[in-house]
């Protein structure tokens, strides 16, 4: 399982690692970190076809600098036809506005809406709903 974590906080980005690296039964194979948004869109549209090197999740945060995570959003729905692999995305993000929650409804890519810091029963939610494909399940220490 490969996955990609969006956030321009590097604190939020060693979190998430932390957290995946403690709860989950199964290591990831890969963490892609990056806290420019159109870089990894780039990524993305060059390696369309490239499943291997694609994320299965990407961990989005909505406010950054340069490109924030709705104009990530949009310029996804865009590269996603031409994208070969099914990509979840999950926004990680401190707003509590409920404008933001009604707002990426329109986006059929966006899975869930997890408040920062993200928590293991979080995780679990992500994990065991079959964003893992039933083979990276959340530890139950």
């Amino acid at each position: 399982m490969n996955l990609f974590i969006i956030d321009d906080d590097p604190f939020q980005h060693f979190i998430m690692e932390r957290m995946l690296t403690l709860h989950l039964t199964n290591p990831v194979d890969q963490v892609t970190h990056s806290d420019n948004a159109d870089e990894i869109l780039k990524f993305m549209e060059v390696n369309s076809d490239n499943t291997d090197r694609l994320p299965d999740i990407i961990f989005l945060d909505l406010n950054m600098p340069i490109m924030n995570g709705w104009d990530f959003l949009e310029r996804y729905k865009i590269i996603q036809r031409k994208i070969t692999k099914s990509i979840q995305i999950y926004i990680i993000s401190s707003s509590i506005d409920s404008r933001d929650v009604l707002r990426l409804k329109k986006y059929r890519s966006v899975k869930d809406y997890v408040l920062k810091p993200v928590t293991r029963p979080a995780l679990e939610k992500i994990f065991e709903t079959g964003a893992a494909n039933g083979s990276h399940g959340i530890s139950k220490q």
